[in-house]
């Protein structure tokens, strides 16, 4: 006996016909969610936009290269520093007292911080380049007894 080979195709049809409403049917569903999601996918940047970040990024090179070139030629060395006794210092008035003052650490003791040595020409560039530090040269207001 043969197989009713007709009966089969229509039985396979009504098959196809329910996978395809099924998949319609996912495929709206789909498309719904990605037209009304939250957070889906936005534009990139216009051309001026991407233009103007552009120009931001290459100030910022340039500033990045400065603020280098002033770190490595100028924070080159540090002092130890250490606070010690028996400093004369002079008041407004003209008279004198002892005090403690910071000085460069003697050999053996030990450092309490250290100062950078930036020198006075890097002090005025530091100042001048707007990094939002003030750096001054110090020069010693006190005499050790």
């Amino acid at each position: 006996m043969l197989p009713d080979w007709a009966n089969s195709f229509r039985k396979g049809i009504h098959h196809m016909k329910g996978f395809a409403l099924l998949l319609g049917a996912l495929a709206g569903a789909a498309l719904l969610y990605v037209t009304t999601a939250v957070g889906g996918q936005q534009a990139g940047p216009s051309r001026a936009e991407f233009n103007a970040l552009k120009k931001q990024v290459a100030v910022l090179k340039k500033d990045d290269l400065a603020v280098q070139a002033v770190l490595n030629g100028c924070f080159s060395s540090a002092i130890p520093v250490v606070r010690y006794n028996g400093y004369e210092s002079r008041a407004d008035d003209g008279s004198t007292f002892v005090t403690t003052a910071l000085d460069v650490a003697e050999a053996g003791d030990t450092p309490m911080m250290y100062l950078l040595d930036v020198g006075q020409g890097c002090a005025t560039v530091i100042n001048t380049a707007k990094l939002g530090l003030h750096l001054k040269s110090m020069h010693p207001a006190a005499t050790r007894r």
